[in-house]
């Protein structure tokens, strides 16, 4: 992945709740077609590594409950929440296929979370 300086700027505004919540949907993406592609592992480790996202990090968000992850994405600023659905985006596009189960995911995940639309 490509980061312009502005970008790592941005991604390293995330807090270690926010990059827990972020692991944790990203998860939940990877699983919603019902298959764990090897590409889309790959985009989880990617986002990982320049996420700064820790094994800390993962093990503590194995105890988030699903309210507290959902908030914790919906209070953030717009631009994180804009690379919240370019990360759920890359993953869902990874294996090359767009399956409706994931379109369906993805569109109630940009509602719930209040992601930024595209126009």
């Amino acid at each position: 992945m490509n980061l312009s300086i502005y970008d790592k700027m941005a991604l390293s505004t995330f807090t270690s709740l926010e990059k827990q919540s972020l692991y944790q949907l990203l998860c939940s993406v990877m699983n919603v077609d019902g298959e764990r592609n090897p590409k889309e592992f790959a985009i989880i480790g990617e986002v990982n590594h320049i996420m700064g996202i820790t094994v800390a990090d993962i093990e503590a968000s194995r105890k988030l409950t699903e309210p507290v992850m959902t908030n914790c994405l919906r209070n953030m600023d717009t631009l994180k929440k804009a690379y919240v659905a370019k990360f759920m985006a890359q993953i869902i596009l990874a294996d090359g296929k767009v399956t409706q189960m994931e379109e369906m995911y993805f569109n109630y995940m940009h509602q719930r979370l209040g992601l930024p639309n595209v126009d």
